[in-house]
């Protein structure tokens, strides 16, 4: 029984461990001047997956690309973020144009857009992390970090109660 033992409280001990690793290399991004962008849509595979996260620097609107992947917001669905390629770069009136597509789509972004002063590029992208992020906004995943959370303080307090000695209360 004590080697099942043992064995637990390695896993549990590398588990957190790999998930203070975790938390670690994310804040160091986020301080790095990272944003972390999910991956909802298909329309990069193979570039971006879904269910990955892409991790931006915001760069200037006008030292972008042809080529370069970038997250600006969609014109049509305020709020809404969209992380596509962009295939052209052109002089108007106005000031720089910017036409975009997503890499597995075949037709280009129905919009032409103007970037703000600053944009988001990719940099790199981690696969599946995109998921974890998704879920751990949701209501029942975080209801289920607060139970489990309020079990652990519970059962160490059940055991540290009947750990104690009968005779060692009042003394």
């Amino acid at each position: 029984m004590s080697s099942f033992r043992t064995i637990m409280r390695m896993t549990a001990t590398l588990l957190a461990g790999a998930a203070v690793i975790c938390v670690f290399a994310y804040a160091a991004l986020l301080v790095a001047g990272f944003k972390p962008v999910e991956v909802y849509s298909g329309s990069m595979v193979p570039t971006l997956r879904v269910g990955s996260i892409a991790f931006d620097r915001p760069v200037a609107g006008r030292s972008v690309r042809v080529g370069d992947v970038i997250t600006f917001q969609d014109p049509y669905t305020k709020g809404r973020l969209v992380t596509h390629r962009v295939i052209r770069i052109f002089h108007t009136k106005h000031g720089l144009a910017y036409r975009t597509k997503g890499d597995a789509n075949a037709t280009r972004d129905p919009w032409t857009i103007a970037l703000p002063g600053r944009v988001g590029r990719v940099s790199f992208s981690a696969p599946y992390i995109g998921f974890v992020l998704w879920y751990a906004h949701t209501r029942e995943v975080r209801s289920a970090l607060i139970i489990l959370v309020a079990l652990f303080l519970l059962i160490s307090t059940l055991r540290r109660i009947w750990r104690d000695e009968p005779g060692a209360v009042g003394a």
